[in-house]
């Protein structure tokens, strides 16, 4: 698939992945709760998002390690927060951090995904300068 068409710019302030089939909220949840989250906060930002209807839809959730891999795009570069190059799709939203948690996770710790680096890490879930990127599955009606 041609990678200028992959993802599709919903207007309501989300990107369809034409790849995978999930949506992807533009935004990341720095803008959004305007602090770093640790994997407890990002959690409980995940379930205050869905008690908002953010952006319409109740749905969101915690990406899987392997979906958040593949938002990776080398040859892409978007400024995130502090002027940090991430490498995401020019249609998400600049201005974001620079990573984002995953799952799985455990008791002690949780993947973290790296945008600059395509890495994905094992941190403890204190970690607290974390971000979190909700993703919700496309309709298929």
């Amino acid at each position: 698939m041609n990678a200028a068409c992959r993802f599709e710019d919903k207007k309501d302030g989300t990107l369809l992945d034409h790849e995978s089939g999930l949506v992807w909220a533009k935004e990341d949840s720095w803008p959004v709760a305007q602090d770093w989250l640790n994997f407890q906060d990002a959690l409980q930002f995940v379930d205050d998002m869905n008690k908002k209807d953010y952006l319409g839809y109740h749905d969101w959730r915690f990406p899987e390690k392997e979906e958040i891999e593949k938002l990776f795009s080398p040859e892409c570069i978007i400024m995130g927060r502090s002027k940090q190059e991430i490498h995401l799709d020019p249609l998400f939203a600049p201005g974001g951090g620079n990573g984002s948690w995953c799952l799985p996770f455990d008791q002690q710790a949780a993947f973290y995904f790296s945008y600059k680096t395509g890495m994905l890490q094992h941190f403890d879930q204190d970690f607290s300068q974390g971000y979190v990127r909700l993703v919700r599955l496309y309709p298929a009606d």
